[in-house]
């Protein structure tokens, strides 16, 4: 056997004739490249983290946007990092942008006692700061409001502390609660305006800030507040507050949350979720870019004896929507590191403000740190997070089509049904009849696509109370067929 091997090998390695020598550095190459990758990928799936993180299992529930999702209690609270609100889909939109305030050192909620000193430095803050082109302070107006919530405070502002042709900020601050939100927007001149006097001219004297504003006092009456994620009411969550599109009347929700796991308990890790609205996805996929950046990187990784290693990539669904994710890992020197990114994919006609385009990040070893996890334990976390990622019901989380993503439509008796299936009739929550009929099997109906949607009560035997009955109606559509 021994022999045998040997003679294998000089073969192999034979280093006699120029083309000897030639086929033996290129099998030596070829070695150099597999031991290289298996190397690589041997690293990554045998990594184990000096000091081994063991989750507990345990998990919060979080509304970020209108989504639930439950996050390990080790990874902290997905707080917002920006936030962005659109009235208008065409280009002359505006924009108004809420913060949710903590406090710098404590980062806890704020008593009414800290909001009135926090807002009373703000006015001094803008009190003090002079426009050095005009040589006035920056602050312009200030007005105090009444909301549900008590007193809110508006200051109207200099956008600028340089220019002449500054534009005006207004500000809302308004306690709900515990919670601190400033909602902030921009005045600017009319593109149409021909007043005097050029780029020197006085420019906020032109601008009119009033339609903002009146923006801002509908919303400081209809935000609200939660404390319990799964309770929260209807509309986009951002730490402990509620906007709703409803009441306010913007066309476009977007906001970027972000978790950084306890440096203690899962260290070097960042989670992201991204709501960009209904903006379709358009450019580079997550897909795409992740084969990009590999291709990109791959002689520098090599330079320094790293490598990425693919874990998984492809269409993943997100709460029934399509979508897709490109998972992957890095060894330089020892370290491990992963980032996990997924995304929606539903085709624009159906998205809307429940079903936006968003994605997700979650990042295991930054900043030059290693991973906290192994591989198992980080490919288990993100499916966590993914998989419970979910519409809340309040914003029509129950009226899911599982084939498409889409949300289902309530439909009302006579209206032409949009899907072949089962569906429910339900009265409104309070109606009399409305516990009566949830306990009656016939509640449940298969109607065909195209068909209106029957009455659930006759004339000849519920006389005069029929058409009211039957007005009061709702169908939710439940599943393709009897199961």
């Amino acid at each position: 056997m021994k022999a045998h091997l040997i003679a294998w090998l000089r073969a192999c390695f034979a280093f006699g004739t120029w083309l000897q020598r030639a086929r033996t550095v290129l099998v030596l190459l070829v070695l150099a490249v597999a031991c290289f990758w298996a190397y690589g990928h041997l690293a990554v799936y045998f990594y184990k983290p000096k000091n081994m993180i063991t989750l507990s299992g345990k998990t919060q529930t979080q509304c970020v946007g209108r989504y639930l999702i439950d996050v390990p209690v080790e990874l902290g609270s997905m707080g917002i990092h920006s936030s962005m609100f659109y009235y208008g889909l065409d280009s002359n939109f505006n924009t108004v942008e809420v913060e949710v305030m903590q406090d710098d050192i404590t980062h806890a909620d704020f008593t009414h006692a800290q909001f009135i000193d926090a807002t009373n430095k703000r006015i001094n803050e803008l009190q003090i700061k002079q426009n050095s082109a005009l040589k006035i302070p920056l602050l312009l107006a200030q007005e105090v409001w009444d909301t549900p919530y008590g007193k809110a405070l508006m200051l109207r502002y200099l956008e600028d502390d340089y220019t002449s042709f500054a534009r005006i900020k207004s500000e809302l601050h308004i306690l709900i609660a515990n919670r601190y939100a400033v909602v902030t927007g921009t005045s600017s001149e009319d593109e149409k305006n021909e007043a005097p006097g050029g780029l020197d001219r006085i420019a906020y004297k032109f601008i009119n800030p009033k339609p903002l504003e009146e923006r801002l006092k509908v919303i400081a009456k209809n935000i609200k507040g939660y404390t319990d994620a799964t309770k929260a009411p209807e509309g986009f969550c951002m730490e402990g507050v509620v906007m709703n599109n409803k009441t306010m009347g913007y066309d476009i929700e977007t906001a970027l949350f972000v978790a950084f796991g306890d440096d203690k308990l899962l260290p070097a890790t960042k989670f992201t979720i991204h709501m960009q609205g209904q903006f379709e996805g358009k450019g580079e996929t997550v897909i795409e870019r992740g084969e990009r950046v590999e291709s990109e990187f791959r002689q520098l990784f090599a330079e320094q004896g790293a490598q990425s290693v693919l874990l998984r990539k492809g269409e993943r669904k997100i709460n029934g929507m399509p979508g897709l994710e490109y998972l992957d890992a890095t060894h330089v020197g020892g370290v491990v590191s992963f980032l996990m990114q997924a995304e929606t994919k539903l085709p624009k006609e159906q998205q809307s403000l429940q079903r936006p385009f968003f994605n997700l990040e979650l990042g295991l070893g930054i900043d030059d740190n290693p991973s906290p996890l192994d591989q198992d334990d980080a490919l288990k976390l993100w499916d966590t997070l993914l998989n419970s990622m979910r519409l809340s019901p309040v914003n029509g989380g129950n009226h899911l089509d599982p084939q498409t993503g889409g949300l289902t439509p309530v439909m009302k008796v006579g209206q032409v049904c949009p899907r072949s299936g089962i569906w429910e009739a339900k009265f409104p929550e309070g109606h009399p009849s409305a516990a009566l009929l949830a306990k009656d099997q016939s509640r449940f109906v298969r109607v065909q696509i195209g068909n209106p949607m029957p009455e659930q009560y006759a004339e000849f035997m519920f006389f005069e109370k029929a058409a009211p009955l039957n007005a009061a109606l709702s169908f939710e559509w439940r599943q393709a067929d009897w199961g």
